[in-house]
């Protein structure tokens, strides 16, 4: 799992990149602050602080942070054990490559369709 997330965050990040700049930048930083929400969140179940909600958690896999979700789970062993978060996150992970998908095949569609006219 730590090989695939890891491949999945460059192999993203790249593609991004080659898209648009702003694009890999931005993709970078959510995977970087999810990776961030993980370890806090970690720390602070550790001292018995105040958590971080799974909701936050899941938001940030389905807004494209999923690859450093994955990482967090395995470096930092948070939320390793708990089944119900774990199904939801591959859920979050299946909608996000979902949404990706369908706004990438929009964009390349209506890309065409304009310069088709030109």
């Amino acid at each position: 799992m730590n090989k695939f997330a890891w491949l999945m965050l460059v192999i993203l990040t790249l593609n991004s990149t080659l898209i648009e700049l702003w694009l890999g930048v931005a993709f970078l930083i959510l995977n970087l602050l999810t990776l961030g929400l993980y370890y806090i969140d970690k720390r602070a179940s550790i001292k018995s602080h105040q958590r971080i909600s799974e909701k936050t958690l899941h938001a940030a896999a389905l807004l494209g942070g999923w690859p450093g979700a994955l990482l967090g789970q395995h470096h930092f062993r948070h939320k390793t054990q708990k089944a119900s978060f774990i199904r939801i996150l591959w859920c979050c992970i299946l909608a996000n490559i979902v949404m990706v998908s369908a706004a990438s095949y929009l964009f390349y569609s209506w890309f065409k369709l304009q310069y088709s006219f030109a």
